[in-house]
């Protein structure tokens, strides 16, 4: 036999039992892999994985996102969340300095009073009846009629309103309410899922849901750091005060305002800025900070029109209408005085002026120059504390109503 023959007769055992590993494994896989291939089981091992990854919260919520997130989280708030309707009497009257009526019909100035309802939202955070809101919302409101969830109606009082944050405390007179839970605001972060609930348009209870869509926003000037939540969640007219949710159900911010002719840029107070407030509020009935000059003011631009009126070379300087029993009025400034220098420091536009009062100190003195009949004049104003229902609001904003 040759040496070929051997060699081909020594490894036929091998090829035997690979030939039968071969076999054995193709009948495994035969008898398996319908079961294992089908889609169903193809799902159940990879989707869940997948979708936890892609839903996980963000920092400052614990919950993960699944089909009941926002249902669950919507239950624990609603009860808690009030209608706040309110009366207001305003004059038709248009508020125009004497100075400028010769620009306007004669006709257009016998107005007269008459009642304007608005509608807002707010959130019990007291179970003996103190609800959270915004200032505008009950703001000149001469009546305040409180509606919770269940459908019981409240007469409703104001304890005290904060201008400057755009925040209010109203009392209804009732026991064992539920109440919000209120979540930190410090660990939101952009990205993250909220929850918008209010009372749009007088439909009550309505949910919408959107995203945090950037933090410290500043409407009154967006180049520079503020302290408002900006979010996509829909939120329309009379959402004012109402909650702004994170998936767990806690409060993270009071809905706002909105920029006028927008999607999706809606505007809420931090909740950690609104515990501070509404504690002062409901203690003291304001908020105490450091006191802020005032001036007693309210300055316009000098339109091309108005210096033609006066007679005037350019259009600087600040036009301005004197509030009672304020500084200026005191000093003797009149309505349609055209302040044109402070403490000799020439004043170009309106925001000159803003600028030198926020610079002083309360009770400093200043040398206010206005042109007056045709000559200047110079006045010694004194300035004061800024009283808190003068407190200029948010330029730039349309309030949800109320």
């Amino acid at each position: 036999m040759s040496s070929q023959s051997l060699t081909i007769k020594k490894f036929i055992p091998y090829l035997v039992v690979a030939l039968f590993a071969s076999l054995l494994t193709a009948g495994i896989l035969w008898a398996v892999a319908p079961r294992l291939f089908q889609p169903a089981n193809l799902q159940s091992a990879q989707e869940p994985k997948v979708m936890a990854a892609a839903f996980k919260v963000p920092t400052g919520s614990n919950d993960a996102f699944g089909p009941d997130s926002f249902i669950n989280a919507s239950k624990r708030v609603s009860a808690a969340v009030v209608n706040i309707d309110t009366v207001s009497v305003v004059s038709t009257a248009p508020n125009i300095p004497d100075e400028f009526r010769d620009f306007f019909p004669s006709d257009i100035f016998g107005g007269e009073q008459k009642q304007v309802q608005g509608a807002g939202s707010g959130f019990i955070i007291r179970s003996d009846g103190y609800i959270l809101t915004n200032e505008h919302v009950v703001r000149d409101a001469q009546g305040l009629k409180i509606t919770l969830t269940n459908g019981k109606k409240y007469n409703g009082k104001v304890v005290g309103v904060d201008a400057q944050t755009d925040l209010a405390v109203v009392k209804i007179d009732a026991r064992n309410l539920p109440v919000v839970e209120m979540g930190d605001s410090k660990n939101l972060v952009p990205g993250q899922w909220v929850i918008a609930i209010g009372n749009p348009y007088g439909l009550h209870g309505t949910v919408t849901a959107g995203i945090i869509s950037a933090l410290q926003r500043s409407l009154e000037d967006p180049e520079q750091r503020g302290q408002l939540i900006q979010t996509d969640a829909a939120i329309n007219p009379g959402n004012s005060g109402g909650p702004l949710l994170d998936l767990s159900g806690k409060v993270v911010g009071i809905n706002e305002a909105i920029i006028a002719n927008s999607q999706g840029l809606g505007f809420a107070i931090p909740i950690n800025l609104a515990k501070t407030v509404s504690a002062d509020l409901i203690a003291k009935g304001r908020v105490q900070r450091p006191a802020t000059p005032w001036l007693g003011v309210a300055i316009g631009e000098v339109t091309e029109q108005i210096a033609s009126y006066y007679g005037l070379a350019n259009t600087a300087g600040a036009i301005i209408q004197v509030y009672p029993n304020s500084p200026a009025a005191r000093a003797g400034l009149n309505d349609g005085d055209i302040i044109v220098q402070i403490n000799r420091q020439k004043i170009n536009t309106p925001d000159d002026v803003s600028k030198i009062v926020k610079g002083c100190k309360v009770g400093q003195v200043l040398d206010v120059m206005v042109y007056r009949d045709a000559k200047p004049k110079v006045f010694k104003v004194r300035l004061e504390e800024r009283p808190q229902q003068t407190n200029q609001q948010r330029s730039g904003l349309n309030p949800f109503g109320g």
